[in-house]
């Protein structure tokens, strides 16, 4: 594969030079020699316009494309590879990521002709890039990976890094935080013993923020110190970047503000905002004092000073036409005027959305439309819209899981067979001798252990087999029986007309049908969350909108099968007295995890039921008493008229 790249101007004159002492060939006279090297110096000479920064864009880019045109007739690999590296970024820097993503193709298909591994990597790095840039998230994710793949099968450890952080950076884009922050700790295990600090420091960051956004505190504040600590004097701050530093340290502020810490928070944002370096940045400048008005807010909700300066922040958002900016202003003065004046917060929060729909932030949009439907009463647009951007989302995370698993398994197998090959000749002779000895005692002991689980199995099967047949004959009895006798009675005396029997034998087959539903088995493996995704889906009909949030974010493989079922049947008990009793238009369930506890959220906008109701149903005494063997709480409340809410809480 050829390796061999020209990346500086030396090697450009360089190769300019060579190329001019090899083009007197057989059939060529001096005068064509002299025009060909006349028209090199021209189109070098355009190479060399095209990287002046006082240039307008469009001059620079008219530039390159001249140098371009000249490289592509003078048939010279080296000088094309430049120009489009060249031409890609310039037009990356005026925004015009199509014509960016076009070029960076043309970019892939010429190293892939050569079989230039160098800038096949570079390319698709490009690709993701600017794919990225223009929102274009998942393609992104996968040129990143191709790219990632490309650099470990060469072994180049700074490029296999580089590109995990920028999927990492894709991943957390996305609010895919336990996704990004897998990512970002692979990237780490690339980077740490290598020079490449800048990558190393934002892959710490990356890992920092998915801890601070699941709450995880002491481990975000440990990785932040860990990005913090890279630039430990001048010449690594230098390679990190002021910038990056300045954005490390106002990251730590808000997580001492998450942890409570409001004063120390507040000490260190003051600091940042007074530096120069935040000064000359517009964008900065206001990110990091919107971040001082809202920890401010915080921490006294009468402060004075918290309104001013968050309008402050906007204002100036506002004038540099900063989109992602602009959208957390807003959300931040929702929350300032959430209890204060629900019409300016409802009003900033309509502004939010907006903002996060012209940057297609599925995230914010989600965020913005949580407080639209606290605020607003009618709402049914937004939830459609909801519902539509959460599975966006969730398609769009499982597509990305799903990539990287395979990428990540394949390095896993790369990395395990070259551990077994080192490891084989030893091995075999232990095994020899320990073969010898435990196939006799593995022999008994299973059987031992086959019988006992055999015995136990069985016993517990007859009980669920009886209890089952005990719960089912019950309702057959319970809801059943009487109708059909009633059937039967009327036949007999024909004192009905066929109409009435239909309607009547309709009610008796969906009666049938929600018994059947309620004691079908289900998988627990890692099928459960699909599983327990497709049971609470299925009670949506056209009368009633089911949403269901952050389901994939709970590792349900990591919680015990006895666990998974208590739940299943608990919210099953759940969905199915909505389905029966509420009328419910929308029903929200949650589901969060914070430290070692699982919280499942339920709310419909249903009938509700009284305070004696409560007390005598049967199936939320049963639901609270499956909850409480598993060492969990079900709190619920609700009024006439007023829906029905529950929250179910058990240890992981």
């Amino acid at each position: 594969m050829k390796l061999w790249r020209v990346d500086f101007l030396f090697n450009i004159i360089t190769g300019a030079i060579l190329l001019y002492s090899s083009i007197s060939v057989f059939g060529q006279t001096k005068v064509e020699n002299r025009m060909y090297s006349q028209n090199l110096d021209t189109v070098i000479n355009y190479y060399l316009q095209s990287d002046i920064d006082t240039l307008p864009i469009s001059k620079r880019l008219e530039y390159i494309s001249s140098f371009l045109k000249g490289a592509w007739l003078s048939r010279q690999d080296s000088l094309v590879y430049i120009g489009l590296m060249r031409k890609t970024k310039l037009l990356n820097k005026a925004k015009q990521y199509d014509s960016a993503i076009v070029y960076s193709r043309q970019l892939y298909d010429l190293a892939q002709k050569s079989q230039d591994t160098i800038y096949i990597t570079k390319a698709l790095i490009k690709l993701g890039m600017y794919h990225k840039n223009n929102n274009q998230l998942a393609e992104a994710f996968q040129y990143q990976n191709e790219s990632f793949k490309i650099a470990r099968r060469i072994k180049d450890t700074i490029r296999a890094g580089r590109s995990l952080l920028n999927m990492a950076n894709i991943q957390t884009s996305l609010g895919d935080y336990s996704g990004s922050k897998t990512t970002a700790i692979d990237g780490v295990t690339y980077l740490e013993q290598t020079k490449d600090l800048r990558s190393l420091a934002g892959l710490y960051h990356i890992i920092s923020v998915a801890n601070r956004v699941q709450k995880n505190f002491n481990e975000a504040i440990r990785y932040n110190e860990k990005a913090l600590n890279l630039g430990k004097d001048s010449a690594s701050i230098k390679i990190i970047g002021v910038g990056d530093i300045l954005m490390f340290k106002n990251t730590k502020a808000l997580i001492l503000a998450d942890q409570g810490d409001y004063r120390k928070a507040i000490s260190l944002l003051k600091i940042l905002v007074t530096e120069p370096t935040v000064k000359e940045d517009n964008t900065e400048y206001a990110r990091i004092l919107g971040n001082l008005g809202y920890v401010q807010w915080l921490q006294n909700k009468e402060n004075k000073d918290s309104e001013s300066i968050l309008l402050e922040a906007l204002s100036i958002r506002k004038e540099i036409n900063d989109i992602g900016g602009l959208i957390t202003s807003n959300m931040y003065l929702t929350r300032y005027y959430f209890d204060r004046d629900k019409a300016k917060a409802l009003q900033y929060a309509e502004v939010a959305y907006y903002n996060a729909k012209r940057k297609n932030s599925l995230t914010s949009i989600i965020e913005s439309l949580g407080f639209i439907f606290r605020l607003r009463k009618n709402t049914n647009e937004e939830a459609i819209e909801y519902d539509r951007i959460h599975k966006e989302l969730e398609e769009a995370n499982q597509n990305n899981r799903e990539i990287y698993a395979v990428t990540r398994y394949e390095n896993d197998k790369l990395t395990n067979e070259n551990l077994t090959l080192k490891a084989e000749t030893a091995r075999k002779e232990r095994q020899k001798i320990i073969y010898l000895f435990s196939t006799l005692f593995l022999t008994l002991s299973g059987v031992v252990v086959f019988y006992f689980f055999k015995q136990r199995y069985t016993r517990e099967k007859i009980r669920e087999v009886y209890n089952a047949e005990t719960r089912i004959s019950k309702k057959l009895h319970d809801e059943l029986a009487n109708d059909v006798y009633q059937v039967m009675i009327q036949m007999q005396n024909n004192n009905t007309d066929s109409q009435e029997m239909l309607d009547k034998l309709e009610i008796i087959y969906k009666s049938t049908r929600d018994i059947s539903r309620e004691h079908n088995s289900f998988k627990t493996g890692k099928e459960y969350g699909a599983e327990l995704n497709n049971m609470l889906s299925s009670y949506s009909s056209n009368d009633t909108k089911i949403i269901i949030k952050d389901i994939n974010e709970i590792n349900w493989q990591s919680i015990n099968p006895e666990k998974k079922i208590i739940v299943h049947r608990s919210l099953q008990e759940l969905m199915t007295n909505m389905k029966k009793h509420s009328q419910a238009e929308l029903v929200a369930i949650t589901f969060k995890k914070i430290a070692k506890t699982i919280t499942i959220t339920y709310a419909d906008n249903g009938v509700g039921v009284s305070a004696e109701e409560i007390m005598y149903s049967n199936g939320l005494r049963n639901t609270e008493n499956r909850i409480k063997t598993i060492g969990g709480s079900f709190i619920f409340d609700s009024e006439k008229g007023k829906g029905f809410k529950a929250k179910i809480h058990f240890p992981s």
